[in-house]
């Protein structure tokens, strides 16, 4: 196995509500390395998303460190943690955010043109992924014009088109009945396959989540290995 992309050590979480703080993670620990794919289960309200946030750099720990490719992030500046994000992780969410104003070819070109890739290139790039995900015949629609299906590979297009070390998916078929669910799911750990990225998946499904290589567990802020 490849040496780790992601360690979160001893991560704390407190939330203030009034005059009280409400602890959603407890010194949680917690690593992933190229070619693996993690499966991140837990009841709603659990703190997966907390979890998965903080994983990707989008919020900052009340406590603990987050170490991405060796790096000490805890310290470091919105800019260099928005530029990490940016070469190192792709995020699906479970409502896709996709930007309704343009393509699903434009919607997997905007990241790659963010990070100055020029527009040629970001075309041809986008233009694979999505034949990746057998989206080439819709390339050209919006995603208001696409299915719950659809718009989900052209999140996952989208989320691995800077070639990113580390997929997070928050829920990324809780919108989808259980057949296209599996299929957007085994596509998901297919095309991440292929780019030699790992994976880490909070979802609910237990059937999905016994398709990954391990299998992690929140329970009252604390984190549990299943398998």
């Amino acid at each position: 196995m490849s040496s780790g992309i992601l360690r979160l050590q001893n991560i704390g979480m407190k939330f203030q509500s009034g005059d009280f703080f409400i602890e959603v993670l407890k010194d949680v620990n917690f690593s992933i390395s190229s070619g693996e794919s993690v499966a991140l289960l837990g009841q709603s309200g659990s703190g997966k998303s907390t979890l998965l946030q903080i994983a990707a750099l989008l919020e900052q720990p009340t406590s603990g460190s987050v170490i991405m490719n060796g790096m000490n992030i805890r310290n470091t500046s919105e800019e260099k943690r928005t530029k990490l994000r940016r070469e190192n992780l792709g995020f699906i969410y479970q409502f896709h955010n996709l930007l309704p104003e343009f393509s699903a070819l434009e919607n997997v070109m905007i990241p790659q043109l963010i990070c100055g890739t020029k527009q040629k290139d970001a075309e041809l790039r986008a233009k694979n992924l999505l034949a990746q995900v057998e989206l080439s015949h819709r390339i050209d629609k919006s995603p208001r014009t696409l299915s719950g299906g659809e718009q989900q590979r052209v999140a996952i297009a989208r989320a691995l088109a800077n070639s990113p070390k580390l997929i997070i998916a928050d829920e990324p078929t809780g919108n989808l009945d259980p057949k296209n669910a599996e299929i957007i799911f085994d596509l998901l750990l297919e095309t991440v396959h292929k780019n030699e990225a790992a994976v880490l998946l909070a979802t609910h499904n237990i059937e999905l989540a016994k398709k990954l290589s391990r299998t992690i567990s929140l329970n009252n802020g604390s984190l549990f290995a299943s398998n």
